[in-house]
This record gives structure tokens, C-alpha cells and sequence, in this order.
């Protein structure tokens, strides 16, 4: 019940006195909801990353009920949205240091929203609705080192929905920068706090609450499903009769299996119920069927093989007699002594010796009957012999020339020689003078399709620095540690960078690729410079691009009353984008009184323009320092 007031006859109320009736009714429900412990988030106002597009705001789902520590009621009917850049104060929640991180806290309080303006007595405004309301407030706690960040503290008149992490340079907020671990949701009492009446229940002893009860059931549950107690007697499971079983029941199911296996009865013995796949082998397979039929095939062959002559033993089981210069017992082993002494580069016991060779005739040298080994060594003795004696030796002008193509005319040995040195002295070197055996200008002919290979130069031996140069119908391509397979560009040595330039009639470029993948079919980023286009002063970049540079402005009310300022600048980028930058963060290093963050405007493949505007105080100078981020 609620406390009272009774007013009286004649009475002469004051405004303090009729309030003061409707507050102690509203004093009562809130004893109510708070005697019965209602505290917390009932329902809705669910945290979601901002649709469709995420940013730094967060929405919250709608209808919402909840009561806070005083026993006020809290709801609201449709969704909301929370910015959480700025705190409950308007100030920034951004994280100003790399490698840092802040916790916010969203949180949910009681308010009344004042309506319908009045004029009282004493000509003053007054709101005749007070109406029930909320507020959602962002507080923001101090950044610290990635995982060490302390989060904000817990408020006595607010609820908290949930906990946002925001790090550094970070533009939108996912489910993973959500924390809904200490969201303070309703709970209405514990398990332990609910009696039972048990006296009639047959597994369960006699307990008090619905905690206890709980807890012996599902120790119940656990020992059944372990296995360590409560078992099923195999008698009592149910068993779908299948195959050769006809047993209904688990017991008899494997009582039947087991004399089943067991059986040794002709035409229907255990292994004639055990399946087996097939068997590849040479000469002989088993196929697909049952133990029993398998051990039947088996046992025929085996005695097919004792029984007949045509299935031989392997070699190595043939015993033989040790001969000459064999000595193992074995067919296999003879066998296999005779190919290694066959093969044998050893001195005096080369497989060479072990061969016989009858006597050739012949002049001025000819082979005696002996040895493969003896007659190869008369062979080579008389070959060096004439390679080495001068008067062994033919004159070049007894060898016979044959020109396959057109270069020479000579038929002989010793004029083709002649011919040769006067090509080359005309043609490839240059005359016997200062500097003699340099070349004149190389002249080529057409060296292929596509990408033809012009020049390629180990170097120093490294094959990291391996230089080619390759000409295609437009450029000359130089590269370092990459080469044309026909279809694509192909490392040299696959754990280290490739680069390399291009030059045309109509453009130079420099190439880098650092994806360490051994082909490609593109550079991971490349740097034109059009040398034949109209805006031809900067390089233009393709591939993976990021530039960071610096921005600012400075300026001064000079007025005597604080004003809205409106600062910003220009900025041109050192190299032109391929297409218009896909993100630009602008980040503060410093600033002095001035606490807004310019934004990114009419962005281009050259530049952007940034502006701000904020109060500034009177005659006061202000400037900020800051730092941007383009990523293409």
C-alpha cells in the first residue's frame, strides 16, 4: 500500500501538497517493482552494428522494457539510433594514439519529458505534462594498450546495454566491437529461491528447491550418459531385426550374433557371415563375397599349386650350386650377383673382364681373342697414338667440308677456316687495333612473338639480381629476378621481390610485384609516368596504393563574441590514383581549441579539399594538426 494524505474540508491546497499526493501512488509502485526485485533490461533494446551500411552509430531494437534500481520503469516503442564518435558531454571518442583502444559504455536511464506549457499564478511558465520518458548516454573511459584498456564503470541510475571497443583509426562498428558480457539484464529470482514438493517422487530423494532438483537430475543424466551408472539392461532395448538377425531385442539380437559367428555347420559356418571386399594380387584376385568363399578359393589354389608344375616358385626360392665366379645359392641371388658384376667400374674386376671377345682382324691395328676389357684397352692405346704423333695426324687439307647452309663456298677443312676468320673480321669483331676482339654493332634479326627475350645477364651469379630485357610490339621491358614463360611473369627466386621498368614511345613505368607467388599475370603495383598525354606531370598508380601525408589550418576570431568558424584546406596528392581513393582518414596529432575533425570533400584522382566548423570563443586563435590516410 502507499503512504496517504488526508485532506481536509476548506482546506486551502498548495501545489506541493496536491503533487505531493500523486507522488507517494507513484512511490508505492516503485516499492512494488523494486520489493520484487525488478531490475534489469526485461526486453528489446538489443545492440545491431547501424544498417545497412555500418558506421560508428549503433541501433537499438525496439519495443524496450526495463526498470532501474529505484523501481522506475523505462521503455521505449520504436528503434533508436546512438553516436557513439561523440560522448554524453560531446566530446570526441576517437582513439588519438596507434596501437591503442577504448571501452564506451551505452547505458539506458530514467527521464521525463516536460510538454504542454502553462502560465501560473505568478506569470511563470510551467509544464502541466511531465510524461514518463529515457535517455541513452555514451560515456567513454580512458585509452589504453591493446588488451590493457580499462572499461567504464558501472552508474548506480543506469543500466548498461552493453560495452563498445574503438580503436585506433577505426570508421564503423561491427558485432566483434560489441561486449554484451555485462549487460545488465532482468533476472526475476534463482532456481534456489523456488520450493518443490518431492514426497511423491519414486528416482529423486526428498529435496526443497527447484535448484536441488535440478542438480539431482542431471547427475542422474550424467551417470546414464557416461556410462558409470543408471545403465539399460540389454533386454530392454528395442532392436530392428536386420539382415540374418531376427532377434527384436539388443540381448537377444547379439546372443543371436555371437552363435551365428560361432556356428561350424556345414553350408552355414560363421565366416559364411562375414563379408569381405575385394583382393587385387597377381596372378591371382579374390573378388567381393563372404570369409568363407574366399578361404574356399584360397585353399583351391593352394592345392592347384602343390599339385601342378605350371605354378613355379619365385626365383629366390629355387636353390642352386655355387659356380665360377658366383658364389650364392640361390637363382635369384645368381642372378642378381651376375648383373652386379656385369655392371661392376671397379679396377681389375670391371664387368668388362667378364666378357669374352674373339680376335679381329685388321691394319695397321688389329684385336687378338681375350676380353671385351683387353681389346678396349688395344682400341684406346691406338687411338691416342694417332691423336698425339704429328705424323699420325691428318692435314686439314685432306678433310673433306660439307656446308649445310649458304655461308661457305669452301669444300675443304682448311679453306672454310679462312673463309670463317674473313667473315668475322669484316662482319663481328672489330679489327686487330687498340682494343682488339670487341664487337661491332650487333645486328639481329626478328627474335620472336609476344615478348621476345633480347638480353639476359647473370651477373654476379645471384639469381635474385638476374637482368633481362624483352621487346613487344609497343615497349622494352628491363626486369630484376622475373622472366616472360609466355603467359605470364615467372620469379627467378620465388622468396624475393621482382621489379623492373618499362619504356614505349608513349610512357616510362616502373613495376614492382611482392606478392612472393611464383607467376603472375600482373604487377602488384605499377608507376606510370604518360609521357605523350596532356597531364603528364605526375607518376599515375595501379595496383595496391596508400599514401599518408600531413594537413592543417590555423586561423583567429577576431570578433568580441564567440562565433562558428568554418577552417579547412587543399590537398594534392604526390602521384595520381588510379580511380578515386576508395577511403580517406583524416586523424589529429594536435590542436588548440578546436576539437572537431575536418572532413574529406570533393574527393579526386589528384587531391581532396577538407573542411570544419565549430564555436570558437572570442579573440581566440585556434589551429589543428592532423594526418591523412588514402588507400586506392
Amino acid at each position: 500500500m502507499a503512504d496517504r494524505v488526508d485532506y481536509y474540508f476548506h482546506q486551502k491546497l498548495t501545489e506541493a501538497e496536491l503533487d505531493l499526493g500523486f507522488e507517494l501512488l507513484e512511490k508505492a509502485d516503485r516499492n512494488l517493482a523494486a520489493d520484487l526485485g525488478l531490475l534489469g533490461i526485461i526486453s528489446g533494446a538489443e545492440p545491431t552494428p547501424h544498417a545497412p551500411v555500418p558506421d560508428l552509430t549503433l541501433d537499438l531494437t525496439a519495443p524496450a522494457r526495463a526498470y532501474d534500481r529505484l523501481g522506475q520503469r523505462i521503455s521505449f516503442g520504436t528503434g533508436q539510433t546512438v553516436n557513439c564518435a561523440v560522448d554524453l558531454v560531446g566530446m570526441p571518442t576517437e582513439v588519438l594514439t596507434a596501437g591503442n583502444e577504448r571501452w564506451l559504455g551505452l547505458f539506458l536511464c530514467f527521464d521525463r519529458s516536460l510538454s504542454d506549457p502553462r502560465t501560473d499564478g505568478n506569470s511563470q511558465q510551467v509544464f502541466f505534462r511531465r510524461d514518463e520518458a529515457f535517455q541513452l548516454k555514451v560515456r567513454q573511459a580512458p585509452e589504453g594498450a591493446l588488451g590493457a584498456a580499462p572499461k567504464v564503470a558501472l552508474q548506480d541510475g543506469e543500466l548498461l546495454l552493453c560495452d563498445v571497443l574503438r580503436r585506433y583509426g577505426q570508421t564503423q562498428l561491427l558485432s566483434a566491437d560489441l561486449d554484451l558480457s555485462r549487460r545488465q539484464v532482468f533476472l526475476f529470482t534463482t532456481a534456489a529461491s523456488i520450493g518443490i514438493v518431492s514426497e511423491l517422487w519414486n528416482l529423486l530423494p526428498t529435496l526443497g528447491t527447484v535448484q536441488d532438483a535440478l542438480d539431482a537430475v542431471d547427475t542422474e543424466l550424467t551417470n546414464h550418459f557416461g556410462g558409470t551408472a543408471r545403465h539399460h539392461p540389454a533386454a530392454d532395448l528395442d532392436y530392428t531385426p536386420h539382415g540374418f538377425i531376427a532377434a527384436d531385442t539388443v540381448q537377444t539380437a547379439l546372443d543371436e550374433l555371437v552363435d551365428g559367428l560361432s556356428s561350424t555347420a556345414a553350408g552355414s559356418p560363421g565366416a559364411s557371415k562375414v563379408g569381405a571386399d575385394a583382393v587385387s594380387g597377381t596372378p591371382q584376385a579374390l573378388p567381393a563375397g563372404s570369409v568363407d568363399g574366399q578361404l574356399s578359393q584360397l585353399l583351391g589354389w593352394i592345392n592347384g599349386h602343390l599339385g601342378a608344375s605350371s605354378n613355379a616358385h619365385h626365383a629366390s626360392a629355387i636353390r642352386t650350386d655355387a659356380h665360377n665366379y658366383l658364389g650364392t645359392t640361390t637363382v635369384q641371388g645368381q642372378f642378381q650377383e651376375l648383373v652386379l658384376d656385369l655392371l661392376s667400374q671397379t679396377a681389375g674386376s670391371a664387368g668388362a673382364v667378364r666378357v669374352g671377345a674373339s680376335a679381329v682382324s685388321g691394319n695397321p691395328t688389329a684385336l687378338t681373342a681375350g676380353t671385351v676389357s683387353a681389346q678396349l684397352a688395344t682400341l684406346l692405346s691406338a687411338l691416342n697414338g694417332h691423336a698425339t704423333a704429328a705424323d699420325n695426324a691428318h692435314p686439314a687439307a685432306a678433310v673433306s667440308f660439307a656446308d649445310s647452309g649458304d655461308r661457305f663456298n669452301a669444300v675443304e677443312t682448311e679453306l672454310a677456316l679462312i673463309e670463317l676468320m674473313a667473315i668475322l673480321e669484316q662482319g663481328h669483331y672489330r679489327a686487330n687495333q687498340t682494343t682488339p676482339g670487341q664487337h661491332k654493332a650487333i645486328v639481329q634479326p626478328v627474335l620472336g612473338t609476344g615478348k621476345a627475350l633480347v638480353w639476359d645477364s647473370l651477373g654476379i651469379g645471384w639469381t635474385g639480381t638476374r637482368l633481362r630485357v624483352l621487346i613487344d610490339d609497343s615497349s622494352v621491358w628491363f626486369t630484376l629476378n622475373a622472366f616472360w614463360n609466355g603467359t605470364a611473369w615467372q620469379r627467378d627466386y620465388s622468396t624475393f621481390y621482382a621489379g623492373g621498368f618499362r619504356f614505349s614511345r608513349n610512357e616510362f613505368e616502373i613495376l614492382h610485384d611482392h606478392n612472393l607467388v611464383s607467376t603472375f599475370t600482373d604487377w602488384s603495383r605499377r608507376w606510370k609516368l604518360p609521357l605523350s598525354s596532356s597531364v603528364n606531370s605526375a607518376f599515375e598508380l595501379t595496383g595496391e596504393v596508400q599514401e599518408v601525408g600531413r594537413i592543417g589550418f590555423v586561423g583567429t576570431n577576431t570578433d568580441n563574441a564567440t562565433r562558428s568558424m568554418t577552417l579547412g584546406g587543399c590537398v594534392t596528392f604526390r602521384n595520381r590514383f588510379p580511380a578515386l581513393p576508395s577511403s580517406i582518414t583524416l586523424t589529429r596529432i594536435s590542436s588548440s581549441n578546436w576539437n572537431q575533425t575536418p572532413a574529406p570533400l570533393d574527393v579526386s584522382r589528384d587531391g581532396f579539399f577538407y573542411q570544419a566548423t565549430a564555436q570558437v570563443a572570442a579573440t581566440t586563435s585556434v589551429f589543428w594538426n592532423g594526418e591523412y590516410h588514402a588507400i586506392a
